[in-house]
């Protein structure tokens, strides 16, 4: 399966930038190509917080809806995505702050 992976040194605290990943529903506001975000559900289980949440992402014609299972430990400050629905069979990003 392939895999790509990224680092940058964004220049903002933390907390900021964890809630900005967070704030799926403001994403069509910032995010290329993002149509529409729709949050289903956001559950908190002591230093988890779990959101259902569909992207709806394309160019002209092409646009698909993803969604996704997001879970953000508090804790270790790390948010796993993971497509739950979509036209990629897997697709997964993590994040990690420092």
């Amino acid at each position: 399966m392939p895999k790509a992976s990224v680092k940058r040194l964004i220049n903002c605290k933390k907390e900021d930038l964890i809630k900005l990943v967070l704030d799926i529903q403001k994403y069509p506001e910032f995010v290329p190509f993002c149509h529409e975000a729709k949050v289903h559900d956001i559950k908190e289980e002591e230093n988890i917080v779990k959101i259902i949440a569909d992207l709806t992402i394309g160019k002209g014609p092409f646009k698909a809806t993803y969604k996704s299972d997001v879970r953000y430990n508090k804790k270790e400050d790390r948010i796993f995505v993971t497509n739950i629905e979509g036209p990629l069979n897997h697709l997964e990003n993590r994040w990690f702050f420092k």
